[in-house]
């Protein structure tokens, strides 16, 4: 009988621990458990923080390379805006070498003429003479005018006073100059097409003009900056190949370069 009760209690005791281990084990599992899943929700919070920094990283990269790219841009506008203002004072010297050198030819053609005895007789003569100089004076200042206007930036003006100098005199020593003033008219005003059309003629009519090389410079820049790319490259290459030296090669190799990168 107490043998009995001796392992009834033991079984029990034995029932009694087996449950406090299965319970322990459980409390055990549920902290683990809890412990996991915090640790997997930090992840999961970690994650979505960086992937919130690589969204803003991307962003700021983004927004630098289109900084940059802007930058570039400017930069590019400035020296081609540079480069043309560098060309203008080029031909505004030129232009003024040239008035200068005229002067005397001018003053000459400003002395009284006196007729021949034996023109004095045909005031036909005489009288023709004298509207042909007085032609020739009209245009001059009609010129003059145009390029004041020019350097003014009253584009409109100067193109419409070297337009009428070209009618009045066709074949005359600036008729190649005025010719090439109304190209940097359109060019200044944006019209391309017209510039390029313009450019063309100083080279077509006047071949051996003084502003041949200033009229291939600006013909491949308009056409360039009206999409035609490839016959600006052209033009700039065949400027630099016919005047090497020249101060157009120098701003053509330039531009060439820079298409290149």
């Amino acid at each position: 009988m107490k043998s009995t009760l001796k392992a009834f209690l033991l079984l029990a005791l034995l029932l009694l621990l087996s449950a406090c281990a299965t319970r322990k084990e459980i409390t055990n599992f549920k902290n683990d458990t809890f412990y996991i899943r915090a640790q997997v929700d930090s992840l999961r919070a970690e994650q979505r923080r960086l992937r919130a920094a690589l969204v803003k990283l991307a962003t700021l990269t983004e927004q630098n390379a289109e900084a940059n790219s802007r930058l570039r841009a400017d930069l590019k506008l400035q020296i081609d805006q540079l480069t043309g203002q560098n060309q203008l004072l080029s031909d505004r010297l030129e232009e003024t070498g040239r008035r200068i050198s005229n002067l005397p030819s001018k003053m000459m053609l400003a002395k009284p003429v006196t007729p021949p005895a034996d023109t004095a007789k045909k005031p036909n003569a005489v009288d023709t003479a004298a509207v042909r100089l007085r032609q020739l004076e009209e245009a001059q200042r009609l010129y003059d005018s145009a390029y004041q206007d020019f350097v003014k930036g009253q584009y409109a003006l100067a193109l419409q006073g070297f337009t009428q100098y070209l009618q009045m005199q066709p074949t005359s020593a600036l008729a190649d100059n005025a010719q090439y003033w109304i190209g940097e008219c359109h060019y200044s005003q944006k019209k391309y097409a017209e510039a390029i059309q313009a450019f063309q003629a100083v080279i077509s009519k006047y071949p051996e003009g003084e502003k041949i090389a200033s009229a291939m410079l600006k013909l491949a820049y308009a056409q360039i900056t009206a999409g035609q790319t490839t016959s600006g490259k052209t033009n700039l290459e065949a400027l630099i190949k016919r005047f090497p030296e020249s101060n157009e090669a120098k701003l053509a190799r330039t531009r060439l370069q820079e298409l290149r990168r």
